[in-house]
């Protein structure tokens, strides 16, 4: 049970990350294109995506679920699971009429987007986990 709460814990930390991140790029989005209104039922999309996502990527990087796929596996099938995710969101709720951009523009803005924060967070572990070798092994010199 204590499991199952803290999973749940770990998903709603997730979704609002997501959330938040949503509204603020349809709000950067809809200042450059003029879009004044924000609908409510877009609102209710934005969650329900948040939601999702945010549940997708505690599945997949969650230490206790599939842990013997690799990393780059698990990497790609994100990539494509949240890409199938936003086509579905894209044409079943219209959003082409409030982004204004043509579709292979999307893709390619969603590519770069993934790329760049995976890199981000590869080189972020990296950096911190080498740091954290450093000390734990100037720790262990001195004991």
């Amino acid at each position: 049970m204590k499991n199952f709460f803290n999973i749940g814990y770990e998903i709603k930390g997730l979704m609002a990350i997501y959330f938040v991140s949503i509204i603020f790029t349809y709000g950067v989005v809809s200042l450059i294109s003029g879009n004044n209104i924000m609908p409510l039922e877009l609102l209710w999309e934005f969650l329900l995506l948040a939601i999702i996502i945010g549940t997708i990527q505690i599945l997949l990087y969650n230490e206790k679920v599939l842990t013997n796929i690799s990393v780059k596996v698990k990497i790609a099938a994100h990539f494509i699971i949240q890409l199938i995710i936003l086509i579905f969101f894209i044409k079943y709720f219209n959003w082409v009429e409030f982004w204004g951009i043509p579709f292979s523009i999307f893709i390619i803005i969603y590519t770069v987007y993934f790329i760049g924060i995976t890199l981000n967070f590869y080189y972020y572990k990296k950096i911190t986990g080498e740091r954290f070798n450093d000390k734990l092994l100037r720790y262990k010199e001195k004991i």
